[in-house]
C-alpha cells in the first residue's frame, strides 16, 4: 500500500511532470520579476553570499549570479542539480550547487551567507511546524550576524477566495481545479485544501497529447502547508527572526489578504549567549 502521508511525496514529486507543468516555472518574465524582487527587497552588496533554497533546476540562481552575487544553490534532488550545472555553464555564470535536506545544512559552513532566498512556495514541505521550524532555525544557522531571509509562499486567504469546484466534491471540501493544454501535453490540476491541518494537495496529471503517445498518462501529487500572514510571521520569530517586510507581490506591492503571494522579509536577531 503506498505511503499516503505528507512527507513522503517529496520522494516521488519533483520529476519533469512537475517542472513541465508549472507555468510559473516556464515564464522568463515572472523569473525576472523575482530576480528583482530578491535585489530590490533585500538590497544585498554586489559580491554578497546569497544561498538560494531549494534551487531546483537553477531558474533563479543563475541569474542571481549574473545579477552580481556569489550564489550557493541547494537542493535535495540529484537531477534537478545536473540539470542546474548545465544552466549555470550554458549562462557562463559561476554558481556552487550542493545537494542537501534543508532541515540539515551542516555541509554549509556556519555564519557564511549575507542572505538566504526561499522563492516559489518552497517552505511547508514537512508534517510538522516544528519541521518546518527547523528549517528556519538552519537557515538562520548559515546566515552571518545581521544576514536577511526571504521568504515567498503562496498566500493561503487568496487560495482560499478562488471560486472552488462543486461538481464531485464534497460539502465540506474546498477544491480548485484546472488544466493547461498549450504545450503538446494536456495537464490537469486539482489542489485540494484541508482545512484543520491548512495543509494543500496539489494533484497533477500529464496527458500526452499527439497520437505516437497514445495519451500516456503520468502523475504526481504534492502536500504542503499554506500560511496566512500571521502565522508564517510568528513562526519566523519563534525562529529568532526579526520582520523586516511584508509585500503581496513580485514588485513588493503591499501586502492584503487577497495577495496572491505571501513575501516576508526577515534578519537575524542576536543569539542568546
Amino acid at each position: 500500500m503506498p505511503d499516503d502521508s505528507p512527507a513522503s511525496w517529496l520522494d516521488t514529486f519533483f520529476t519533469s511532470v512537475y517542472t513541465d507543468s508549472d507555468l510559473e516555472l516556464r515564464d522568463a518574465a515572472t523569473t525576472e520579476a523575482m530576480v528583482r524582487c530578491v535585489s530590490a527587497a533585500l538590497g544585498p552588496a554586489p559580491g554578497a553570499a546569497l544561498m538560494d533554497l531549494a534551487c531546483g533546476t537553477g531558474r533563479h540562481s543563475v541569474p542571481l549570479a549574473a545579477a552580481g552575487y556569489r550564489v550557493t544553490g541547494v537542493d535535495l534532488m540529484p537531477d534537478y542539480l545536473d540539470e542546474a550545472r548545465a544552466r549555470a555553464r550554458r549562462a557562463g555564470q559561476q554558481v556552487d550547487f550542493v545537494q542537501a535536506d534543508m532541515r540539515n545544512l551542516e555541509a554549509l559552513p556556519s555564519g557564511s551567507f549575507d542572505a538566504v532566498v526561499s522563492l516559489h512556495t518552497s517552505f511547508g514541505f514537512f508534517d510538522t511546524d516544528e519541521e518546518n521550524l527547523a528549517v528556519l532555525a538552519q537557515i538562520r544557522q548559515v546566515l552571518a550576524p545581521g544576514g536577511k531571509l526571504l521568504i515567498d509562499v503562496m498566500n493561503r486567504d487568496w487560495f482560499l477566495s478562488q471560486s472552488g469546484e462543486s461538481f464531485g466534491v464534497e460539502p465540506h471540501d474546498f477544491v480548485v481545479r484546472n488544466f493547461d493544454s498549450s504545450s503538446g501535453t494536456t495537464y490537469l490540476y486539482e489542489e485540494r485544501f484541508a482545512p484543520l491541518t491548512s495543509r494543500v494537495r496539489w494533484h497533477i496529471r500529464s496527458v500526452e497529447n499527439a497520437p505516437a503517445n497514445n495519451g500516456r498518462e503520468r502523475t504526481v501529487t504534492a502536500d504542503y502547508r499554506v500560511y496566512s500572514a500571521h502565522e508564517l510571521a510568528a513562526l519566523l520569530t519563534r525562529a529568532g527572526f526579526e520582520i523586516l517586510g511584508l509585500h503581496g507581490d513580485y514588485d513588493l506591492a503591499p501586502f492584503h489578504v487577497h495577495s496572491p503571494h505571501l513575501i516576508l522579509t526577515a534578519t537575524t536577531t542576536p543569539r542568546e549567549n
